[in-house]
């Protein structure tokens, strides 16, 4: 019978204390706790409580990772606000202010490297508006305009590959996509179902268009993944959602909140083909929240209904390295 030392060339560890910086698969006996311990793989994930906005808001953008994202613009109380702040993993501090005042608009790219784009400039939906602007980390500067003006649209990739599609234009959703090569935006393939309030992740050649609403008045749960020219139909979610949060990549997405037939706490996580349902929930039911991250280190922030729009959530999720005990106490 083959022992941990004739399978990984060395003997279990004893310690006072865990590793810094363990490897998957290692395994140590932890002389304090007496207990066997090792790096495995959490199972489901868990939401956790992360610093607040210093602006509470929902219709915002977000842009960036879990621990140096981006939170932009949106309806605040009592009116819209322009004001940007960053993540540093723990809390949230003042950036840029955008130039365009607006609410319903969405972003992609970094923390330093980051895009925003549509959005309406007031509460009147006819106020749309074909705006983007790119941040360098400290401000923001105009890019190119939209080819379509829409609000509540999707939207995937880079500052210099970003990816747009969908949206409210006042009178229906679109199913228009753009792309955007750093200085201009041209047409992409158009979705296979015109639909707003939906979420986006993945690439400008892989993206990921998320659930959302076709008429503007009910839910979907039909998913579509963008190869760079064309749209076709993707997993569908185990639940109807719009207004939701996402994130991750086209073959690892998380989708979040919202609003729909079913609490809007739901995490749904995508492997590329399906979508599961995740025992890991949202700690505070909103939806219009602003979601950034993988899969399995994302970031939800703001929201609506107030308080819920200055409070953000941290999730480490299903496949993250967590230190688990064997035996022992």
């Amino acid at each position: 019978m083959a022992t941990y030392k004739d399978i990984k060339g060395t003997s279990i560890q004893v310690v006072s204390s865990d590793p810094s910086n363990p490897i998957l698969g290692q395994i140590w006996y932890n002389t304090t706790s007496q207990s066997l311990k090792g790096l495995g793989v959490s199972s489901v994930g868990a939401w956790s409580t992360g610093g607040n906005l210093g602006a509470g808001r929902y219709g915002l953008a977000g842009a960036g990772t879990q621990t140096a994202g981006l939170a932009v613009s949106g309806e605040a109380s009592p009116g819209l606000t322009n004001a940007t702040e960053e993540y540093n993993g723990s809390t949230w501090s003042g950036g840029g202010n955008l130039g365009t005042t607006r609410y319903g608009l969405v972003g992609t790219g970094t923390q330093t490297a980051g895009l925003v784009m549509g959005g309406k400039t007031t509460p009147n939906a006819a106020t749309k508006t074909t705006a983007t602007e790119e941040y360098d980390g400290s401000s923001w500067t105009n890019g190119g305009a939209l080819t379509t003006a829409r609000f509540f649209l999707g939207s995937a990739g880079t500052q210099t590959a970003g990816l747009a599609f969908g949206g409210d234009i006042t009178t229906a959703s679109t199913a228009a996509t753009e792309e955007y090569g750093g200085t201009s935006w041209t047409n992409g393939g158009n979705m296979g179902t015109a639909r707003e309030a939906l979420a986006g992740a993945g690439t400008q050649t892989a993206g990921l268009a998320i659930a959302g609403s076709p008429a503007g008045s009910n839910e979907t749960n039909a998913c579509e993944e963008y190869d760079g020219s064309s749209w076709t139909a993707g997993g569908t979610m185990s639940t109807a959602i719009r207004y939701l949060g996402g994130c991750g990549t086209q073959t690892a997405a998380l989708a979040f909140g919202g609003f729909g037939t079913s609490t809007p706490t739901q995490t749904e996580q995508y492997d590329g083909s399906s979508w599961t349902t995740l025992s890991a929930t949202l700690n505070t039911a909103r939806l219009k929240l602003a979601g950034v991250g993988t899969q399995t280190s994302a970031l939800a922030f703001g929201g609506s209904p107030r308080p819920s729009d200055a409070l953000t959530e941290e999730f480490n999720g299903a496949g993250s390295p967590t230190t688990v005990t064997l035996s022992g106490s």
